[in-house]
């Protein structure tokens, strides 16, 4: 599903000449001066959202962080391959995740004031991506990583799956080995 976004809402997204890439995406409701909390939501992969539609995840995540106080929605995905479903990912996780990926998430993460992780369970094959991402959030993040919920492996659990009126509490990332 695809939805328009708001009227007078700024918005954009990063996306590869090849079509098949989104490390990046934006919503901005706020002052054009800026004001609010600028949030950066980080989840597996990147669906149908763009500069002109959201997609339910996306949807649902700008919904809390308006509800939070945030003029400002940032998205970015561990990977950054876009697929509706998750097993249509490549297998091979170079190929999954883009060389632009990771500077697309640092970058993201040092402007934001929130950081949230949101990629809920990721195949083994991937562990390796997911922990050199949520190593360069933490790095470049000005506060802890936050998710959430977790599920029973320790991943942080999906935004759609979740009650609404949750509150972001900090990610232990030690299931990972960070």
């Amino acid at each position: 599903m695809r939805y328009p976004l708001a009227p007078g809402m700024r918005s954009g997204a990063e996306v590869s000449a090849c079509g098949r890439y989104r490390p990046r995406l934006w919503r901005d409701w706020g002052e054009p001066a800026g004001g609010g909390l600028t949030v950066l939501w980080v989840g597996m992969n990147p669906s149908t959202a763009d500069g002109r539609f959201d997609d339910p995840t996306c949807r649902r995540e700008c919904k809390l962080t308006c509800a939070w106080g945030g003029s400002r929605y940032l998205k970015g995905n561990i990977l950054d391959w876009r697929a509706t479903r998750p097993r249509d990912l490549p297998r091979d996780p170079a190929l999954a995740c883009s060389a632009r990926n990771l500077d697309a998430l640092a970058g993201m993460a040092r402007q934001a004031d929130l950081v949230i992780a949101v990629h809920g369970r990721l195949h083994r094959r991937y562990h390796p991506v997911l922990r050199e991402a949520l190593a360069t959030l933490r790095d470049a993040a000005a506060g802890p990583v936050q998710c959430l919920a977790v599920n029973g492996d320790g991943s942080a659990h999906h935004t759609l799956r979740l009650p609404s009126g949750l509150q972001p509490v900090r990610y232990d990332m030690r299931w990972i080995g960070l």
